[in-house]
């Protein structure tokens, strides 16, 4: 058996008849100081491997999950690939490449720390789902902030397969994506970061990603998309929208045109409706109006203009307090008052018939106040999509 190590690739040649993993691990970690993005064991030399053997291989599984290494293992054979198997960590975990180009631009896509530029604020866009409309967001809310974005390819890889398994096709289908992608941050004049990450579930994996990369704010497109783009599962979207713990945009019926303007954006002033207003003022173009809902609930068994003091006195706290975030931004703003029987279905009522572009409904991430209210507006909007809507977890 000849070992032999250049650059980021450990060569094999000969016949493997017993477990030479200690042989091989000597020069992998010495690779791996320089390559910490990951190496490469290239097999086409190899000439036959035995059942012993393959425990060479399941030694190296052992070294990649205890130092979080990055080890791909190319060219070999079906034939030698199936005695590997034979050894049940092998059959399991072994990343495998069919050749050593394919491996290596695989571990290309590798960063051991997401890179972060040296703006205050980093936003995120996933391109997963209608991803087009969401860099188109996240451009508008970090337009005239001191922002960059972080734009992430989110590689689902089959729970069946290792995690640094090489897919070649679905890398070069994310970098055509990416490079779109790019481009479309670069008109704006944003910084623009571009990232690849491997994960078992978009939605999982862009939570680890932003908490990696300390990012402020995420937009996260939940429809379909094109039928070639990755997309995000909506329940996991939810969950992720409870867990998160920091701003996340779920953004859902998005016109077909991806960087159609918002004209007319309306927030209902419940959860977490001021940092909701901000929201909608970033999003809508120059000319635009946004409009927030307050309403005031009356019961049954009142006369629906009886009077209520107290809410009618919250309600011109509003008016004001939309009156100055508007100002803030130079955005059109109206407060309207409304009262209802139930704020859930007058809302939507409200909503359905505005003729609105854009909802956006904010909840913050403890359950108080009217927490639900504003959960259970946001859900029902999703569903039934009068208008383009983003349900915004708050900081």
């Amino acid at each position: 058996m000849i070992i032999e190590a250049r650059e980021d690739t450990i060569t094999l040649r000969g016949e493997i008849r017993s477990n030479i993993w200690p042989a091989i691990q000597a020069a992998a970690a010495l690779l791996l100081e320089n390559h910490p993005t990951g190496i490469i064991i290239d097999c086409s030399g190899l000439t036959s491997i035995t059942p012993k053997g393959a425990e060479t291989f399941a030694d190296a599984i052992k070294y990649i999950t205890s130092h979080n290494a990055r080890i791909i293992v190319a060219e070999l054979s079906e034939e030698l690939l199936e005695i590997g198997k034979t050894v049940p960590a092998v059959r399991a975990q072994l990343p495998v490449a069919a050749t050593v180009d394919e491996a290596r631009r695989a571990l290309s896509l590798v960063e051991v720390t997401p890179q972060r530029g040296k703006a205050r604020i980093a936003g995120v866009a996933p391109i997963v789902g209608n991803w087009r409309r969401a860099v188109y967001f996240a451009d508008k809310l970090a337009v005239g902030e001191n922002c960059e974005i972080h734009l992430v390819d989110l590689i689902k890889v089959p729970r069946n397969l290792p995690l640094n398994t090489p897919l070649p096709e679905r890398e070069a289908a994310g970098q055509s994506r990416m490079e779109e992608a790019k481009g479309l941050v670069r008109e704006t004049g944003l910084k623009c970061f571009a990232h690849v990450e491997r994960v078992r579930s978009e939605c999982g994996g862009l939570l680890e990603f932003v908490r990696r990369l300390e990012a402020n704010f995420a937009v996260l497109s939940i429809d379909p998309g094109r039928k070639e783009d990755p997309r995000a599962d909506e329940s996991e979207a939810m969950a992720l929208q409870e867990t998160a713990d920091f701003e996340l945009s779920l953004v859902k019926g998005a016109p077909e045109q991806a960087d159609r303007p918002v004209m007319d954006a309306v927030v209902p002033a419940v959860g977490a409706w001021e940092h909701a207003v901000e929201h909608a003022c970033k999003l809508v173009s120059g000319g635009g109006l946004v409009t927030v809902i307050y309403m005031i609930p009356v019961p049954r068994s009142e006369p629906i203009d009886a009077p209520k003091p107290d809410a009618e006195a919250a309600a011109s706290d509003c008016a004001k307090e939309v009156a100055r975030i508007g100002r803030r931004y130079s955005v059109r703003v109206q407060t309207t008052t409304e009262r209802v029987r139930d704020p859930i279905h007058g809302c939507l009522r409200l909503i359905g018939s505005g003729g609105f572009d854009l909802a956006v409904v904010g909840v913050r991430r403890e359950a108080a106040g009217d927490y639900h209210t504003a959960q259970t507006i946001a859900m029902e909007l999703l569903q039934e999509l009068p208008c383009e809507t983003v349900f915004l977890r708050a900081e």
